[in-house]
């Protein structure tokens, strides 16, 4: 119970300096140079060496351990970067780097829909699986991380918030269109990527989750059932409203060793991944 209270505390800090970010991150994108306003900064000094032993996991295994990266920004480097944004992005070069690793080091690509099978219907699952999602709809993983993806002929989930579709230097709704139909999936990142846990109302919250929602299935013609928590946060108030939408899982934004199980479908923890090749082949030996 203490560590799990640690947990929570060290997750208030993180999501703290988020916001911070956020701002600049925001600010320096929308004003001149991709920057991003996202989450936490990745602390991977911490983060425990990722592993699989067995050649395929036994299927209703009551908890598995499987890696969730998080990607935010695939794109060329710019000397305006801020240190908020260095901490989060990828070259392409970098990224390319990173698919060839996983391959050559004998690691799968699933989706969280396999996961979801996993614990539904005792769907096996391949050896050493990984999860691989973006974030927040940036216009840069359809021009520079999609290309790479179907190179190495893996899927990965986008998560996007849908005021930001067809804005800026964000996706547009052709570009989740081409990259359903090339095998990706869309997740729902939420409406306007608030702090959900501020937001009082109900009815504003199931509009965040429930509307943005049926948006997304509206506008691309297909079920959209996986949510990311806009900061990684959530309460029990906001997963069971993620619940009463029809989401089938939902990923978080804090890494804890990557054990799931069942119950854990709602709050799949994650990690935001490293951003040099050094650092993502210790943690994928």
């Amino acid at each position: 119970m203490a560590m799990k209270h640690r947990s929570y505390a060290f997750g208030i800090v993180l999501a703290a300096v988020a916001a911070i970010a956020v701002v600049v991150g925001a600010f320096l994108y929308l004003k001149k140079e991709p920057a991003h306003p996202s989450i936490d900064e990745a602390t991977y000094a911490e983060i425990q060496t990722v592993t699989a032993s067995s050649p395929q996991l036994a299927p209703a295994a009551s908890r598995i351990r499987i890696p969730i990266l998080a990607y935010h920004i695939v794109r060329p480097s710019y000397p305006s970067d801020s240190a908020a944004v260095r901490a989060l992005a990828l070259t392409p070069e970098t990224f390319d780097a990173e698919l060839a690793h996983l391959h050559s080091a004998g690691y799968h690509v699933i989706g969280f829909r396999d996961l979801e099978a996993y614990f539904a219907s005792s769907t096996p699952l391949p050896s050493q699986p990984v999860i691989l999602s973006f974030d927040d709809g940036w216009g840069d993983q359809y021009e520079y991380a999609f290309p790479i993806l179907r190179k190495y002929g893996d899927t990965a989930t986008f998560f996007v918030f849908t005021n930001a579709i067809d804005h800026g230097k964000f996706l547009t709704w052709t570009d989740l269109r081409t990259m359903l139909a090339a095998g990706m999936t869309v997740g729902d990142h939420s409406r306007s990527h608030p702090f959900l846990a501020r937001i009082t109302a109900t009815s504003t919250l199931w509009g965040e989750i429930d509307g943005s929602k049926k948006l997304l299935e509206q506008e691309l013609g297909t079920p959209v059932t996986e949510f990311a928590y806009p900061f990684g946060q959530y309460d029990p108030a906001i997963i069971s409203l993620v619940k009463q939408a029809g989401f089938k899982s939902a990923r978080g934004d804090y890494w804890d060793g990557g054990e799931v199980g069942r119950n854990r479908l709602y709050t799949l923890p994650a990690l935001n991944a490293p951003t040099t090749t050094e650092a993502f082949d210790r943690m994928f030996p």
